[in-house]
This record gives structure tokens, sequence and C-alpha cells, in this order.
């Protein structure tokens, strides 16, 4: 039903300086730590980290984290699960038939959250530049996923994080005024994010 992702595991390189954009250009150049990625769902915010990550395998970065997709069954959408992209493993975020938290028609496994919280800790020590999709509603009602998002605010890493659009949370907020690089992901740009990207954390 899923497709696995490749591996993405390398040898990391130095850090590197980016210019910070919003949706109005360059605004002003900093020492990137943090990447911010927005926009609206079904956009293709996952799909834009994904061959970030891949692309920056290829360059020989270190990068490990987690993102998230659907489930579904006979094109129904029943869920959505996490995946580690450095192993392929995969934990159930949120099913219709689950238990735990519910946000809309979804019930949140803390289980799977705990998953991810995991791997994001191990991320940490082990990888140079670490993913993390998404920050949304689901992922907050997990007090372990919140710390191990707390625990990426003030590492020396190269963080890329995809935050729900209309999400309005102090941790959330976080991230965003932490950012280096802002990007609001639109049917106009959303083929060049990743290029863009690319080459503001390898010039």
């Amino acid at each position: 039903m899923v497709t696995k992702l490749t591996h993405i595991l390398q040898p990391a390189l130095s850090e590197r300086r980016i210019t910070l954009i919003n949706l109005s250009g360059f605004v002003q150049s900093r020492i990137m730590t943090i990447v911010v990625i927005s926009g609206a769902p079904g956009i293709g915010k996952t799909t834009t980290v994904i061959n970030a990550a891949r692309t920056l395998k290829d360059r020989r970065l270190n990068v490990g984290g987690i993102v998230s997709r659907e489930l579904r069954i006979n094109n129904t959408r029943v869920g959505f699960e996490f995946i580690d992209l450095i192993t392929n493993n995969t934990s159930v975020l949120a099913s219709t038939t689950g238990r735990g938290p519910k946000v809309g028609k979804y019930f949140v496994s803390l289980e799977g959250c705990r998953f991810a919280a995991e791997r994001l800790t191990d991320t940490n020590k082990s990888c140079d530049v670490i993913i993390c999709d998404e920050i949304g509603p689901m992922e907050l009602k997990s007090m372990d996923f919140i710390n191990s998002l707390k625990n990426l605010l003030d590492v020396d890493k190269k963080i890329i994080v995809v935050v729900h659009q209309k999400l309005h949370h102090p941790l959330a907020d976080q991230f965003r005024n932490k950012s280096s690089l802002l990007i609001n992901i639109d049917l106009e740009n959303r083929e060049k994010v990743s290029e863009m990207l690319i080459h503001r954390i390898i010039p």
C-alpha cells in the first residue's frame, strides 16, 4: 500500500550561510539553523522535504528525521503514519479506528508519536540535518513529541520543520521566530522549493 523511501544517511558538511526568504523575496542574510516550511494541505510539503532529503544525501550530508503521510484503503484516507528517514520503519500517527486523543475524525496514536519523538532524539545525536514533518494538531497531543521538538530549538544542527499552516501554538511560534528561512509553498512555487532549499543549505 505504501512505497518505501530510500535511505537518507550520509556524512555531514560544515555550517553554511543562507538568506531569509518570505513571499516577497530576499530579506536578510544570517546563519541558518532552522528552516520552516508551511502551506495548504495537499500542496506538496512532504514531497518537498523528501526530495530535499534525497538531494542532500546525494551531496553527502548526514540526514535523518521523520515524515508523515496518508494511509489509504481503496482510495479512502483512513489515517496517517510516520516514516523514519534513516530506517524506513513506520508507525501509525492517527487512524479512524484507533484509540487515543481525537482530532477531527482521527484518533491519535500516542505510541506512534512516541516512535517519532524517539527518532527525532536519536537523529539529534547522529545527524547534522534533521527533518520533522510535521508540527500539527495531532502530533501536539503527545508530550513526548513536544519535548523532542523543544530539544531541537537549541541544537547546533540544520533543522527543516514542516508546520501546519493554520496552527496556533507557542511551540510552532518558537520555530517560526527562530527560523532562518521561511517558505510558504503554493501552486506557483512548489516545483522550485526543493531546489531553492538545497541551494540555501549548500550555496
